[in-house]
């Protein structure tokens, strides 16, 4: 290469003469080629002086070399993060399909029989899944640490899920609910107070309660399980309970209850009858269940009632022509009170407790009267085939007139206590 092609080609360097560098290795190689005529043409350019001061040349390259570099830096960081945000939002999509997966194994087990074609099928549901997220791992992933997280995960998976279709028996006697119950006679751990429940004869809507102990005699824990059940099937679509069961320290009736009794411990309960409002031909049967919690064997208790409307009425009622029910005639004379006494009968077989009282009705445009009727005492109990006496006192208004006219009624009414009869007496009464 000659001086004037050496010369030639540092000149095409002016197009970058506005750059620091540019412009003093311009500079510096004419400058060197005067002073070194006689050296060779390759030891000019393998031989370039050093800058008198470094400032000059190394402001400019970090000027130059900076901003490329740092460029650099970035892309590459931004691309890693990119990768490995794409890497974590696969991983956790895999391990969501893995949480479904087992969750629908954990429900089968929850249920009171697994078949192993359920957990098979289940199995092979997850293979599936689990091949087809392997293969699209490894398609995507350039690093070898996506493809050893799957693998080893699905064969845990696995190997758990075979364990359950082998012997699934052994998976529901480990879990808490399906605990092995020891194997007994009911007789030799539970010691009943009652055989039989006989409630009687009540009367309808009448509640009544029969008490009962349960003892567990026992050095096991198990739980007692109560069934109550009534067996008239015209009672089949009551509304309400027509036997039923609670605690005694409870007022919750149910026809079922669960207890967990601890070994020498022992319960109370109360069996109750509700009578329905209907008249039933015979008794009112009905079974009490007591048993333990995963045996077979119970022990049975009767349920016994039934049901009487007894014929309460008074002596004294008579049939008046044009009315199509009896009456009770009384005589007042106008302006003074009277009382007058009313025998009222029970022909019935058990003790009847009655509430008098007078009806009032609630309109109240009705004409009020000019007289008050009571009665007392409000409450009469009548044992069977039987007279109580009730006082009816008729007392008029002061100043009260025209009374004579026309005779006027009043209804006595008599309900039976803690039950849904009620009996009405009619009273006619008539002032002179």
């Amino acid at each position: 290469m000659t001086t004037t092609q050496d010369f030639t080609q540092v000149d095409q360097l002016a197009a970058f003469s506005g750059f620091p560098l540019a412009q003093d290795l311009h500079n510096r190689l004419f400058d060197n080629e005067e002073s070194s005529s006689n050296t060779a043409p390759s030891a000019f350019v393998a031989t370039t002086p050093a800058p008198e001061s470094t400032e000059d040349v190394r402001e400019p390259l970090r000027e130059i070399s900076g901003p490329s570099a740092s460029n650099n830096e970035e892309g590459e960081q931004e691309q890693s993060e990119e990768k490995l945000s794409e890497y974590v939002s696969k991983v956790l999509e895999k391990l969501l399909q893995q949480k479904d997966s087992i969750a629908k194994l954990g429900s089968i087990i929850d249920q009171k029989t697994v078949k192993s074609s359920q957990v098979e099928e289940l199995i092979r549901e997850l293979d599936a899944n689990e091949s087809a997220s392997t293969d699209e791992s490894s398609e995507d992933s350039d690093d070898g640490s996506k493809e050893n997280l799957s693998p080893t995960h699905s064969k845990q998976v696995s190997s758990k899920l075979e364990f359950v279709a082998a012997s699934p028996e052994r998976v529901l006697a480990s879990s808490p609910s399906q605990k092995a119950v020891p194997q007994f006679k009911l007789e030799d751990v539970l010691e009943i107070s009652r055989k039989t429940i006989n409630f009687g004869t009540r009367f309808p809507g009448q509640i009544v309660e029969e008490h009962l102990d349960i003892v567990n005699k026992s050095k096991h824990e198990f739980v007692v399980q109560i069934f109550v059940n009534c067996l008239n099937e015209e009672l089949d679509n009551s509304d309400e309970y027509v036997f039923s069961v609670r605690r005694t320290h409870l007022y919750d009736y149910n026809d079922k209850h669960y207890l967990i009794m601890a070994p020498y411990s022992s319960a109370s309960f109360k069996f109750a009858l509700k009578v329905p409002n209907m008249k039933i031909i015979g008794n009112i049967q009905g079974e009490v269940k007591i048993g333990i919690q995963g045996q077979e064997d119970f022990h049975l208790i009767d349920l016994v009632g039934s049901v009487t409307i007894p014929k309460v009425f008074c002596p004294k009622e008579l049939t008046c022509r044009g009315l199509d029910y009896k009456v009770i005639k009384l005589a007042v004379k106008e302006g003074k009170k009277q009382d007058m006494k009313i025998p009222i009968r029970n022909n019935g077989d058990v003790p009847v407790t009655l509430e008098l009282e007078f009806y009032e009705p609630q309109d109240q445009n009705q004409k009020k009267d000019k007289f008050d009727v009571m009665v007392h005492p409000n409450v009469i109990t009548i044992n069977p085939n039987s007279v109580a006496i009730a006082n009816i006192l008729v007392k008029p208004h002061k100043g009260a007139s025209g009374l004579k006219d026309k005779p006027s009624r009043k209804i006595l009414t008599a309900r039976v206590r803690d039950s849904a009869l009620v009996y009405s007496f009619v009273f006619w009464i008539e002032f002179y």
